[in-house]
Protein backbone atom coordinates (compact mmCIF):
# COMPACT_ATOMS: atom_id res chain seq x y z
CA UNK A 1 0.00 0.00 0.00
CA UNK A 2 1.53 3.39 -1.23
CA UNK A 3 0.62 6.36 1.68
CA UNK A 4 -0.07 9.74 0.89
CA UNK A 5 2.46 12.49 1.82
CA UNK A 6 1.25 14.57 4.27
CA UNK A 7 1.03 17.25 1.42
CA UNK A 8 -0.87 15.14 -1.42
CA UNK A 9 -3.17 17.16 -3.21
CA UNK A 10 -4.09 14.11 -5.60
CA UNK A 11 -7.65 13.19 -4.75
CA UNK A 12 -7.09 9.70 -6.52
CA UNK A 13 -4.41 8.68 -4.47
CA UNK A 14 -6.13 9.14 -1.40
CA UNK A 15 -9.27 7.58 -2.60
CA UNK A 16 -6.81 4.44 -3.63
CA UNK A 17 -5.42 4.33 0.18
CA UNK A 18 -8.43 4.91 2.07
CA UNK A 19 -10.01 2.11 -0.32
CA UNK A 20 -7.16 -0.52 0.55
CA UNK A 21 -7.56 0.69 4.37
CA UNK A 22 -11.01 -0.39 4.10
CA UNK A 23 -10.38 -4.01 3.04
CA UNK A 24 -7.67 -4.90 5.46
CA UNK A 25 -4.75 -3.42 3.81
CA UNK A 26 -1.61 -1.94 6.01
CA UNK A 27 1.74 -1.17 5.84
CA UNK A 28 2.56 -2.78 9.68
CA UNK A 29 3.07 -6.11 8.30
CA UNK A 30 6.51 -7.20 9.02
CA UNK A 31 8.55 -7.37 6.02
CA UNK A 32 9.82 -10.76 6.46
CA UNK A 33 9.46 -14.28 8.48
CA UNK A 34 11.15 -14.24 11.81
CA UNK A 35 12.84 -17.81 13.02
CA UNK A 36 12.65 -18.31 16.75
CA UNK A 37 16.52 -18.27 18.10
CA UNK A 38 17.43 -22.13 18.67
CA UNK A 39 18.07 -22.56 22.18
CA UNK A 40 17.44 -18.60 23.62
CA UNK A 41 14.30 -18.13 25.56
CA UNK A 42 13.74 -14.96 23.68
CA UNK A 43 14.26 -13.32 20.31
CA UNK A 44 15.03 -9.84 19.50
CA UNK A 45 13.66 -8.49 16.05
CA UNK A 46 14.64 -5.21 14.70
CA UNK A 47 11.90 -3.15 13.00
CA UNK A 48 11.57 0.44 12.11
CA UNK A 49 7.63 0.01 12.37
CA UNK A 50 8.10 -0.08 16.13
CA UNK A 51 7.52 1.93 18.89
CA UNK A 52 7.56 1.66 22.96
CA UNK A 53 3.95 0.52 23.84
CA UNK A 54 3.30 -0.87 19.95
CA UNK A 55 1.10 -4.09 20.04
CA UNK A 56 2.57 -6.70 17.94
CA UNK A 57 0.74 -9.50 16.86
CA UNK A 58 1.89 -13.00 16.04
CA UNK A 59 0.91 -15.53 13.13
CA UNK A 60 3.00 -18.88 13.64
CA UNK A 61 3.57 -20.57 10.10
CA UNK A 62 4.58 -23.65 11.35
CA UNK A 63 3.34 -26.20 13.44
CA UNK A 64 6.43 -25.79 15.75
CA UNK A 65 5.84 -22.35 16.35
CA UNK A 66 2.12 -22.54 17.40
CA UNK A 67 3.37 -25.30 19.85
CA UNK A 68 6.57 -22.52 21.32
CA UNK A 69 3.18 -19.99 22.25
CA UNK A 70 5.79 -17.10 21.53
CA UNK A 71 4.34 -13.97 23.23
CA UNK A 72 5.78 -10.41 23.21
CA UNK A 73 8.40 -10.01 26.10
CA UNK A 74 8.98 -5.93 25.41
CA UNK A 75 8.62 -2.93 22.73
CA UNK A 76 11.21 -0.07 22.28
CA UNK A 77 11.81 1.60 19.44
CA UNK A 78 12.80 -0.32 16.43
CA UNK A 79 12.62 -3.42 17.88
CA UNK A 80 10.90 -6.10 20.02
CA UNK A 81 11.76 -9.10 21.92
CA UNK A 82 9.66 -12.46 21.96
CA UNK A 83 9.52 -14.60 24.63
CA UNK A 84 9.36 -18.54 24.19
CA UNK A 85 10.67 -21.84 25.11
CA UNK A 86 14.29 -22.59 25.06
CA UNK A 87 14.50 -25.29 21.91
CA UNK A 88 17.19 -26.20 19.09
CA UNK A 89 14.13 -26.72 16.69
CA UNK A 90 15.24 -24.36 14.00
CA UNK A 91 11.84 -24.18 12.14
CA UNK A 92 9.75 -22.19 14.37
CA UNK A 93 8.95 -19.29 12.00
CA UNK A 94 6.33 -16.61 12.71
CA UNK A 95 5.00 -13.40 10.88
CA UNK A 96 3.53 -10.47 12.59
CA UNK A 97 1.80 -7.04 12.70
CA UNK A 98 2.80 -4.01 14.37
CA UNK A 99 -0.28 -1.77 15.59
CA UNK A 100 1.37 1.21 17.41
CA UNK A 101 -0.45 2.86 20.01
Amino acid sequence: MIVPGKNENRFDRIVQTLSELAQGGSNAVGRTDVVLTPGAAETTVTDSLCTEGALVVFSPLTASAASAFPFLKSTARGAFVIGHPVSDAADRVLRYEIRRP
